[in-house]
């Protein structure tokens, strides 16, 4: 069988992957200025690898271009107009060329770098230790109130200190390197999973990989903030309805048929929507759930008005005393740049599942595997609905979203070597060449 192609590699994952980690775990006073446009540190890391990652992929050495990578393309493609149309073309080429980096560049490190089980399950340990590591900084910032990462990197670079935000149960709610507790919230709850089918491998007897999921689990109660708990719920409750129905066959389908049910009695039988409940229920305080019905409320009346090209990145008509702040990244994706671009991510989003959950004989690791990836898109698509992914939490949804790609069609060894005839070799999937 053909040799996969050597790559550079730092604690077992591609190097490429290892520095898109570091460049989310930066504060974004760690960035470049060029004449108004923000380089972060993950922004300069997708740009370097940008055009190798692209000509690699139209190159067919990691497989034909799919459905996927086409929705992608056609997300992004129809963004960039959307941006033309109301800001012109240096708007498209600044915001739209940033948006095209972020948006198909995290989604290529994971396409193409992430390519077999053994790069997956090196990715989730690298990850989960990422948030279990940052617990010796977070702990004290909630108990004592200092910021340590995000303040001690910002000021060093004469970046602005971590905003004042309320207090809830008496603690400080952290910010971790990033830009505000929500933020860091989902980026340690996405890691549940990772944690729990990977590292611990389902197994409650494995203590020292128990303790990273309850390790993952305090560092997303620490953000006190109720988009990651949703994050975190969500991947509990089909983690265990997993285990406990593991064995009957439809569960999958029978869970989104209770779910449809829910929603059609809470539809029938409340004075309130769906949505209005979802909020209510999932959010801290009563100001916070009235605030983003309010945001649902005038974010679909713009989407109404502009449901083609959105409003790109002007300004949302809503009462003058409302933040500009949206917090629903789904709506967020409609308003700026219509329904079709929503329409195309979530197409994207639900199509790489489907095809993944549609595979069947694969080996017990890569079903963990797949367990892990799944569960954690759900959590932070139910998640979404309530909170703006930004900054480093758009990119890392995106990557998430594409290092799950292998699922779709890469084949186990065994199964791999028994489809062929014997003395011809499979060619394998290779990652791009790193660049260092």
């Amino acid at each position: 069988m053909a040799q996969q192609q050597t790559q550079r590699k730092v604690f077992g994952v591609p190097l490429a992957v290892a520095l898109f980690f570091v460049g989310i775990m930066l504060p974004t006073a760690v960035s470049l200025d060029l004449g108004g446009l923000r380089l972060s540190a993950y922004r300069v890391v997708l740009i370097l690898w940008f055009i190798p990652m692209l000509m690699h992929l139209l190159s067919g050495r990691s497989g034909q271009l799919n459905v996927f990578d086409s929705l992608l393309g056609l997300h992004c493609a129809w963004a960039v107009a959307a941006l033309i149309k109301w800001g012109g073309l240096a708007q498209g080429i600044e915001s739209g060329g940033i948006y095209v980096i972020e948006c198909a560049g995290a989604y290529l490190i994971g396409r193409l770098y992430i390519r077999s089980y053994e790069d997956f399950a090196a990715m989730a340990r690298a990850y989960v230790a990422l948030v279990v590591g940052m617990l010796i900084f977070t702990v004290p910032e909630a108990i004592t109130g200092v910021h340590i990462l995000h303040d001690s990197i910002s000021s060093a670079l004469g970046g602005p200190s971590a905003p004042y935000i309320e207090q809830r149960m008496g603690l400080e709610r952290t910010f971790g390197p990033f830009d505000h507790p929500i933020l860091y919230g989902v980026f340690s709850a996405s890691a549940f999973s990772l944690a729990y089918f990977i590292v611990c491998e389902r197994r409650l007897s494995n203590y020292l990989g128990m303790a990273k999921v309850a390790g993952v689990s305090l560092a997303t109660f620490m953000s006190l903030s109720g988009g990651p708990f949703v994050v975190l719920l969500m991947q509990g409750f089909v983690a265990s309805w997993e285990r406990v129905l593991s064995r009957v066959p439809g569960r999958w389908a029978v869970l989104f048929t209770l779910f449809g049910l829910a929603y059609l009695a809470i539809d029938f039988l409340s004075t309130k929507t769906p949505f209005h409940v979802f909020v209510n229920y999932f959010t801290f305080s009563k100001e916070s759930a009235y605030n983003r019905i309010l945001i649902w409320e005038y974010g679909t009346a713009e989407v109404a008005r502009y449901p083609a090209f959105g409003i790109g990145l002007g300004d949302w008509q809503r009462p003058s005393w409302m933040s500009d702040s949206m917090d629903n990244f789904w709506l967020v994706i409609a308003v700026r740049y219509g329904l079709p671009a929503l329409v195309l991510l979530l197409a994207l989003v639900i199509g790489l599942v489907v095809a993944a959950g549609r595979r069947k004989h694969l080996p017990d690791d890569w079903r963990r595997a797949r367990h892990a990836w799944a569960f954690t898109l759900f959590g932070i698509a139910v998640a979404a609905a309530t909170v703006h992914l930004w900054n480093a939490l758009f990119v890392l949804f995106l990557f998430l979203l594409g290092a799950g790609a292998w699922l779709t069609n890469a084949k186990p060894a065994a199964a791999a070597s028994e489809a062929e005839p014997r003395g011809s070799p499979l060619p394998q999937a290779r990652a791009p060449a790193t660049l260092f």
